[in-house]
C-alpha cells in the first residue's frame, strides 16, 4: 500500500493549532486595521477616496490570510493511496466532517478533522486497508498543473458504487508528488475508466 500525504507529518499534530490560530489572527488583524483606519480618518482628515482604498487593502490581506490557511487545510487534509491492485483512492477528510457554527465550533471541526487524519493514515500506513470512505479514482478528466497546486477532476466511484464527477485543488507539498502526479497523468486515457473497478 503506497501513500500520498503532506510532506511533513508533524504538520497534522499541528492542524487544529494552526486552523485556531489561522481564525484568531485573522479576526486581530480585521479589528487592528479597522481601528486604525479610523483613527487616521479622524486624525489625518482622510478622504473618502482614501478611506475605501484602506479598506480594500483590509479586505484584500484577511482573503490572503484565509487562503493561506485554507491550502494548508488543503494540503493536510487530502491524501490518496494506491493499492497491490494498483487502484488509486483519494481520501478528503473535510468532506467528512459536519460544519460547525462559531469559533468553539470552528476549533472542534478542526480537532475532529486532525483526528480523522491521523486515524485515516495509521488505517493506510500500519493496516495496510484503504479508508472505508476513500474514493476510487476511476479516470482523470483534467488535471492542470501549476507553480503552486494542481486541479483535479475526475471520476470517480464510493463503496456503495455510486459514480460521480469530484474536482480538487492539490496543493503542492506532498511526498513524492512526482510519482502521484504521473499516476494521475496515466489515468487520463479514456479507456481509464473502465480498467479499476472494486
Amino acid at each position: 500500500m503506497k501513500m500520498w500525504a503532506a510532506a511533513d507529518p508533524m504538520q497534522v499534530k499541528r492542524y487544529t493549532a494552526v486552523h485556531v490560530a489561522g481564525i484568531l489572527g485573522i479576526g486581530a488583524v480585521t479589528v487592528t486595521l479597522s481601528v486604525l483606519q479610523g483613527i487616521l480618518y479622524i486624525w489625518l482628515e482622510m478622504t473618502e477616496m482614501m478611506s475605501l482604498f484602506f479598506c480594500l487593502l483590509t479586505v484584500a490581506l484577511v482573503l490572503w490570510l484565509a487562503l493561506l490557511v485554507r491550502r494548508y487545510s488543503r494540503r493536510n487534509s487530502l491524501f490518496f493511496c494506491l493499492d497491490e491492485q494498483d487502484r488509486l483512492f483519494a481520501v478528503d477528510v473535510l468532506q467528512m466532517m459536519r460544519p460547525r457554527k462559531g469559533l468553539v465550533g470552528y476549533g472542534e471541526m478542526a480537532l475532529e478533522v486532525q483526528r480523522g487524519i491521523e486515524l485515516l493514515r495509521e488505517q493506510v500506513l500500519v493496516q495496510k486497508t484503504v479508508p472505508a470512505r476513500a474514493e476510487l479514482i476511476l479516470s482523470v478528466e483534467r488535471l492542470k498543473e501549476k507553480e503552486k497546486d494542481c486541479v483535479l477532476v475526475c471520476r470517480v466511484q464510493n463503496v456503495d458504487g455510486r459514480e460521480y464527477r469530484r474536482r480538487w485543488m492539490i496543493v503542492r507539498g506532498y511526498e513524492e508528488e512526482e510519482i502521484l502526479l504521473w499516476q494521475l497523468r496515466r489515468r487520463m486515457r479514456p479507456e481509464a475508466a473502465g480498467l479499476w473497478k472494486y
